[in-house]
Order: structure tokens, then sequence, then C-alpha cells
């Protein structure tokens, strides 16, 4: 994905949503290690620094490290192949595929990113899957913008945890009109660049989306879905 100005976009709109995505990631992290897989811009990577744990950005796009690198000089970001880790086995207690689980699946050897992560992951260890939730309305949204993208939906991404012999132990759904609204790193953000009415839309969006999970419209409405898997007892 070629974009122009990420420092840009982080500091607009967008970088409001993508904390609100990444506040729901860090909900489930456990332990001590975890490894970041897909890091793009380091803001994920960043975060879950901050907050205590010893976290590792890898990215295959040398570029983005290097921009990954530049803003977050405090965290750790390497440049690494999927399917093949840079890392000792056994090693990290939580592996997050934050919009990177649809590149895996739809542009690597799949099978080898798989073993990869299960050679790495501790024998105690969770996975968190968040990516984007192809429903209708990402797909009209996705063809009026002219973006294309691989996919990996909500159900194959189950079965993906499955394989992996992780058990589902959370799933859901979140972002209902923010991020459209924030033009995402591509696309044209509509929000000024005042505080309030970005705040206001957040809490609206909050709102919003319980009365829609609740009543079972997540998996059609929603931009985002969350799969958290952890080691079989």
């Amino acid at each position: 994905m070629n974009i122009s100005n990420p420092k840009k976009r982080l500091k607009r709109f967008w970088g409001k949503v993508d904390q609100k995505h990444i506040a729901e990631i860090t909900k489930f992290l456990c332990g001590k290690t975890v490894l970041d897989m897909g890091c793009g811009y380091g803001t994920t990577t960043s975060k879950i620094t901050e907050l205590g744990y010893d976290c590792i950005g890898i990215d295959y796009d040398v570029n983005t490290v290097e921009t990954a690198k530049n803003e977050f000089p405090h965290c750790k970001f390497l440049v690494a192949n999927a399917e093949d880790l840079p890392f000792e086995s056994n090693y990290f207690d939580v592996i997050i595929l934050r919009d990177a689980l649809h590149h895996f699946y739809g542009e690597a050897n799949f099978k080898k990113v798989q073993s990869e992560i299960l050679r790495v992951a501790k024998s105690t260890s969770r996975i968190i899957f968040f990516d984007p939730n192809i429903n209708f309305v990402l797909k009209t949204m996705r063809k009026i913008s002219s973006h294309d993208d691989e996919e990996c939906d909500f159900e194959t991404a189950k079965e993906v945890m499955n394989n992996f012999n992780y058990q589902i132990i959370h799933t859901g759904f979140n972002t209902v009109f923010s991020l459209p609204l924030s033009g995402g790193y591509v696309g044209i953000n509509f929000v000024p660049e005042i505080k309030p009415i970005q705040n206001l839309i957040l809490a609206m969006e909050n709102i919003v989306e319980k009365i829609i999970i609740k009543t079972g419209g997540g998996r059609y409405l929603c931009w985002r879905y969350i799969i958290v898997g952890e080691t079989k007892k």
C-alpha cells in the first residue's frame, strides 16, 4: 500500500480511530512477550510497549519499518518475513495480526506462516486476529473508492484459528462509521481537526455499536472483527 504521508494521517481523525482499534486489541494481552506481525507504521507496537510489554513489531516492507523506527524510536522493529521468523521457538506469549491476516492468507505461503507462528508461540499463548470485516458495506465502499485488497472474512478467520488448534475465547465486531469518515490511510478524511467533534463522533459510534451488536448486526454492519484464541488446556 503506497501511503504518501502516514505521519500526517495518524495525526488526523484516523489516528483516533487507530487508537480505538488498538484499545480493543490490548484488552486481551497476557504474559510479557508480544509479537506484532505486519506492524505497519508501528502504532500498535508503540502502545503495547508503553503498557509495559516486551513487544516486537515486524513488517516485510523496509520503508514501512524505517517510518516506524523514526516515529517510535523507543520501540523494537524488524524487517522480517512471516514465512521465516527470526526468533527462537516457544518465545511469545501473544501474537497479533492486526489488519495483516488477509495479507498473509492471500499473498504469502500461509502454511509456512502458520508453521512459524506456532513455532515461536509459547505452549500457553494467545493469538489475536483483528481484520477487515468483509460484508456488503465494506465491499461497496471499497468499490466506490477503487480500493482493491485481499480478503479473509470472519468465518474463514475462525477456521484458521481452529486449524491452529487454538480455542476461540472471544469474537467481536466494532467500528460503524468512524473509519470511513476518517478515510483510513488512503481515503478522504471528512472530519475536521476539532477535538470536540472527533470525540463526539466516537462517543456516538460507541452507542450505535452496542445497539448493533446487541441486535446481532455486527457481522453485517461493522468494519472490523476480532478473534482471540488461546492454546487448549
